[in-house]
């Protein structure tokens, strides 16, 4: 007897395999996902940071930021009013030191030294950003926890 196609076993066989390898890349994708939006907000961070160094030393105007646990807060111009602008950090991303920590970055482009830490409870880093008393370097440190 010749047959020409799969039989009822065979096909459940191979629809089972199909769905794990499935169930597994979207799992992964997934994590992949919160992985890259993580990552998102901690350049948006430093880049921001960056910038209102930059602004307050070539406007000569004092900017804030605020750290909370899972939001950062900075003042920003619009035309001539001052407006504060809000970042929500993922929910696996959290600053774990100076919890509603209020920074100023004076008008002549200097700012006290401080260290803000990102824990990420998805990839188990402790990312510390220490900015050097005067100058605004930001100097990043990777930990594995």
């Amino acid at each position: 007897m010749n047959r020409d196609g799969f039989t009822l076993l065979e096909t459940v066989i191979s629809l089972v395999i199909f769905c794990s390898i499935l169930s597994i890349s979207i799992y992964s994708l997934k994590n992949y996902r919160a992985e890259v939006e993580e990552r998102q907000a901690i350049d948006w961070f430093k880049n921001t940071f960056k910038s209102k160094f930059n602004y307050s030393y070539l406007n000569h105007k004092s900017t804030t930021m605020i750290f909370e646990k899972n939001l950062v807060e900075f003042d920003t111009d619009v035309g001539n009013k001052t407006k504060s602008v809000y970042r929500k950090l993922p929910e696996t991303l959290t600053i774990t030191e100076n919890y509603s920590h209020k920074y100023t970055i004076y008008g002549t482009g200097s700012a006290p030294a401080v260290t803000i830490t990102f824990v990420s409870t998805l990839t188990r880093r402790k990312y510390t950003y220490k900015v050097q008393l005067g100058w605004g370097e930001i100097i990043e440190k990777k930990y594995t926890t």
